[in-house]
């Protein structure tokens, strides 16, 4: 009877660290899709703001002015203020800004202990979002 017993809480055992497991996995996949998804936003408002003519001047937004624009906005917030009208607004509000104000992090990632920055937009790129660590 103890053999059965002992069997049958090994197996549990198991399973409950197996269910973890997949718990935790699914956060990770949650945390980077949401990157995906903020990473499209950031293309998106680059892609659609280079082109645009200006009332200042006339002419066409080149892809140094709106980098310079992007890399201007120095804190995550400001930089996350410029694409977030691409962002759907149920995801959008799940995203909050450090107190730091260097990184950006949803419910997922912080379960994860993972977050996402937004460093400067270097020349022949579009702008980056890096999901740490």
């Amino acid at each position: 009877m103890r053999v059965v017993i002992a069997i049958i809480s090994i197996l549990a055992a198991m399973a409950i660290a197996q269910f973890s497991n997949a718990a935790q996995d699914s956060r990770e996949i949650l945390a980077r899709q949401q990157l995906a998804v903020v990473q499209e936003a950031a293309s998106n408002w680059a892609a659609k703001t280079v082109g645009k003519v200006t009332s200042a001047n006339g002419l066409p937004t080149t892809v140094e002015s709106v980098r310079g624009t992007y890399n201007a906005a120095t804190t995550a917030s400001s930089r996350f203020l410029l694409f977030k009208k691409y962002l759907e607004e149920s995801t959008s509000e799940t995203i909050t800004v450090n107190a730091a104000n260097t990184s950006l992090t949803t419910d997922a990632m912080s379960q994860t202990g993972s977050y996402l920055t937004l460093p400067d937009w270097v020349a022949g790129s579009y702008p980056k979002v890096q999901i740490n660590p």
